[in-house]
């Protein structure tokens, strides 16, 4: 029995789309909200996209190198998005995500909606990855989201409502060998995630609400030329050997994640899920159900450190005032 029928955790699990967040229960929820979505070429964004289409948004999609065809744009008029643009900008630019929110604030005079997607993953050995590699997969990864969190959240203020879904990853809660610098840039975008909420909060702007999720295991470009054989035969013959497979159990639709956003943006978790990591794998519908245990373990759905013995690290017990030692009193 699921926790919706009251029971605990842990809730359902999913690889595709269900009934909570079933496309038709969101059809028009965010009619002419301008949402812009980076990374919108590969295939998290293209069904980002369709999904902010299906609710009604002015999609602003945002690509780097590889810009979405015009039937891809086109499907997105069909599904009901009330508006298309696209715009080319490399995210690990600051200038070009100030010129990217300058000229979406120029055309539709505001931003509702942001979905940080755009996202650098590579595989080697941290000691000999090229530090320029290391340094881009950084600027992709969390200085883009940042930079352009900045640009919207004083708008956000001045209007007093808006959403910012960070896609992060799994890998930001686990250590992967071999994965250091996509690791430790998806571990630093869901801390800003959390930091920058409370600031929020602290604030009281209760309509702002900002968002980390694990998008599942999609097989999209970036997984498949990640664990390619190509890029496996770069690793030491025995690292190597471990990650013969791991693309067979990236077996999750990518519209899993993006009606998962949908429901997010509308608000629907905002009172326990705001600031916190999220996986879209998790049942929705079980966990709101379980918003008092959530509410009262701030460790829930985020980054957190545990040691032995019932020591804590989020509110750590009060220091013994041990008597004081005269350096170097041999």
């Amino acid at each position: 029995m699921s926790a919706s029928h009251g029971t605990q955790f842990p809730p359902r699990l999913h690889n595709d789309l269900y009934p909570f967040i079933y496309p038709k229960k969101f059809q028009a929820s965010l009619q002419d909200k301008v949402t812009i979505i980076t990374g919108s070429a590969g295939t998290i964004g293209k069904a980002l996209a369709e999904c902010f289409a299906v609710a009604g948004a002015k999609l602003v999609l945002v690509y780097n190198r590889t810009r979405p065809p015009p039937e891809f744009e086109e499907r997105c008029r069909s599904l009901g998005a009330r508006g298309v643009t696209l715009v080319q900008c490399n995210v690990a630019d600051l200038q070009g995500c100030k010129s990217l929110v300058q000229k979406t604030l120029e055309a539709e005079g505001k931003v509702d909606i942001l979905v940080n997607n755009a996202g650098a993953n590579s595989l080697g050995p941290m000691h000999s990855q090229d530090p320029e590699q290391f340094i881009h997969e950084f600027q992709v990864n969390f200085h883009g989201p940042y930079a352009l969190m900045r640009l919207v959240l004083p708008v956000f203020r001045e209007q007093r409502s808006g959403c910012v879904l960070n896609i992060a990853s799994r890998a930001g809660t686990v250590d992967i060998p071999y994965s250091t610098s996509y690791c430790s840039s998806k571990a630093a975008l869901i801390n800003l995630t959390g930091c920058t909420q409370k600031e929020i909060d602290i604030d009281g702007l209760d309509d702002i609400h900002l968002y980390a999720l694990h998008p599942g295991g999609v097989k999209s470009e970036m997984t498949t030329k990640k664990y390619s054989d190509e890029s496996l035969q770069s690793l030491p013959e025995h690292a190597a050997t471990r990650f013969k497979g791991w693309l067979d159990i990236y077996t999750d639709s990518p519209y899993l994640n993006g009606m998962t956003c949908v429901a997010l943006a509308n608000g629907v978790a905002r009172d326990i899920l705001k600031g916190k990591y999220f996986d879209v794998g998790h049942d929705l519908e079980d966990v709101i159900a379980q918003s008092e245990a959530i509410k009262s373990d701030p460790e829930l759905y985020s980054l957190h450190t545990t040691f032995p013995c019932g020591l804590s690290n989020l509110n750590p017990m009060e220091r013994p005032k041990d008597e004081p030692f005269d350096f170097p009193g041999f």
